[in-house]
């Protein structure tokens, strides 16, 4: 049966359900390139079903060869009865673009469960040769018996040792760098895609038996660190509003607040209730931060493209509060690439009092790219990405893969460690306040930072609930503790942080969808975690649920964390 000929996916074929018997574990398929160049890439992984594991016998990715190979799927039962996998072959033909794909789908009839029939053979063979030049004579049995008790003493020896070893060791060490490497990485991502995993929009509140032993597994192949890692608490920090603003001020009449509609960008703004997200252009003079539009010095201005938040007319003082106070909090960190602080200010006059304001400013940030990391990830899993194709920004994929995930999570990471520097404790880490942008001719396709969370609760209200008392919160990005005593530290971001890297992976779906607000503490109480989203490499959900221990001092640090990623992406690029 071919599936692809000269590049033409053979429809009937691929629909066609091949019935694979029960004395039957392996299927062979044979393929090559009809020419020797270009190579053509592929990418493969299996679908599994509840009672048998379709594992591959080829590496996950690499280049189609250009002579008849054969590649082989082995199908493992657990159980009797009827299932259906799947082959998913992914080609870079005819380019890395425009690809081919094809869905080759199997039905497994098993047994109770499958022997491999050269295996079996061999071991009976073996077990035949090697007893049957043996006479149990009375001497042979008396030597088989002393044999099995030095063997049974030496394993309670062993066992005591390591007992003994692990309570002498009060506080346990916990490196989550040091994961044990004895398998190659493609060895492991294979693996991975040859187990089931539930997708991330699915019954998100099962117990995780599958995920719940693997994490155990994981967690006690590392260790924590003999002294308790130090806690960073939230410093407080006053903000003088008045005197921040007049800093930042710029004449509001030197900016043109526009629609994409208008002018060509690649993200569509974001509007709330009271507060919206825009592109403004800033009317800038060479090297002068403010001044008065004239006519005759037209050459001296340049227009900056900036994203600017605003309140609506409709606003009232509270709300112009709020937006101040959450917008202007990062103003005294110093400067970092990775983290996205306030430009310019712009309003008309000078700024002395919130009750006689006659006009609400614009905070602006520097930014030109695709604007927003939540709305960018849900296009991107949609398909609806042609008002990026059709900007002026740079050719867009829309794929994201792995690798260019975790360069996002390790950016927004840096950011968060930026602020713990000097004692702040973001509390709101989200996709939802992250920018993003594409940069050409860089190892790092994205470019990303962490922003505030101003306006956040209003452009994206499905993100907060309010537990009773008066105030919304993001309470299914919150720590444990910060749930129960309204508590922020640094563990607590690395909680959010998590939850972060689960909504990279996922491509921005909404985390325990299906959760009660008000049931989250006794959920996260019971071991309820997100699940491993689909295609999500093992070793980043282990990192996950590292973040997400119930007790702070099981989390990993940050700096651990960036490490473990970094590790991590080095591995990936072996294989890119």
């Amino acid at each position: 049966m071919k599936y692809i000929t000269d590049g033409i996916v053979n429809e009937y074929s691929s629909k066609f359900l091949l019935r694979v018997t029960e004395n039957i574990s392996e299927v062979a398929f044979t393929w090559r390139s009809a020419v020797a160049e270009p190579k053509y890439g592929y990418s493969m992984h299996t679908r599994p079903d509840d009672g048998v594991l379709p594992v591959l016998r080829i590496p996950r990715q690499g280049f189609i060869p250009n002579k008849t190979e054969v590649f082989i799927v082995e199908y493992r039962c657990s159980k009797a009865g009827q299932f259906e996998v799947a082959l998913f072959v992914d080609i870079a033909y005819p380019s890395k673009i425009n690809r081919t794909s094809v869905v080759l789908k199997q039905q497994k009839l098993c047994a109770t469960y499958d022997k491999p029939v050269s295996t079996g053979s061999f071991y009976l063979e073996y077990q035949k040769n090697l007893f049957s030049g043996i006479a149990l004579t009375s001497e042979n049995v008396f030597y088989m018996v002393i044999g099995c008790i030095l063997v049974v003493v030496f394993v309670i020896v062993v066992i005591l040792i390591f007992y003994f070893r692990s309570t002498q060791n009060n506080t346990p060490k916990f490196r989550l760098e040091n994961v044990s490497h004895s398998e190659t990485l493609q060895q492991r991502m294979s693996r991975n895609m040859t187990t089931s995993c539930v997708p991330a929009d699915s019954d998100t509140f099962s117990l995780l038996n599958a995920h719940e032993q693997r994490r155990e597994r994981y967690l006690s192949t590392i260790n924590r660190l003999s002294v308790m890692p130090q806690l960073i608490y939230d410093k407080p920090y006053v903000i003088d509003v008045g005197s921040t603003l007049n800093e930042l001020h710029v004449d509001k009449n030197c900016f043109e607040v526009f629609t994409s509609d208008i002018f060509v960008l690649p993200v569509h703004e974001i509007e709330g209730t009271f507060g919206e997200l825009k592109w403004a252009i800033w009317r800038k003079r060479f090297g002068v931060k403010n001044s008065n539009l004239s006519t005759d010095e037209e050459n001296d201005f340049i227009d900056e493209v900036l994203l600017v938040k605003a309140l609506k007319v409709t606003a009232d003082a509270r709300q112009l509060n709020i937006f101040l106070e959450q917008s202007l909090r990062f103003h005294h960190v110093p400067r970092f690439r990775h983290l996205a602080q306030v430009e310019a200010a712009a309003f008309n006059g000078l700024y002395d009092s919130r009750e006689r304001v006659v006009d609400f400013p614009l905070i602006c940030y520097n930014h030109q790219g695709y604007g927003n990391l939540k709305r960018f990830l849900q296009r991107c899993r949609s398909g609806l990405v042609e008002e990026v194709q059709k900007s002026t920004a740079t050719n867009f994929v829309q794929t994201l893969r792995t690798h260019e995930l975790v360069s996002i999570g390790i950016q927004i990471l840096k950011a968060v460690l930026h602020l713990h520097k000097y004692s702040i404790i973001h509390k709101d880490i989200a996709a939802r306040n992250c920018l993003i942008s594409e940069i050409s001719q860089s190892p790092e396709r994205f470019f990303v930072q962490l922003c505030d969370s101003a306006l956040s609760k209003d452009l994206f209200p499905n993100d907060y609930h309010c537990l009773g008392d008066n105030e919304n919160r993001p309470v299914k990005w919150m720590a444990y503790e910060s749930l129960r005593s309204n508590l922020y530290t640094s563990a607590t971001d690395t909680w959010s942080f998590g939850v972060t890297l689960w909504e990279l992976l996922s491509c921005g779906q909404q985390p325990y969808v299906d959760a009660d607000p008000d049931e989250m503490i006794l959920l996260l109480q019971q071991g309820h975690r997100l699940l491993q989203p689909y295609n999500c490499p093992d070793e980043l959900y282990h990192m996950m649920l590292c973040c997400w221990q119930l007790d702070y001092r099981d989390r990993p640090t940050g700096d651990q964390l960036l490490k473990t990623l970094q590790n991590f992406m080095m591995q990936l690029w072996q294989f890119i």
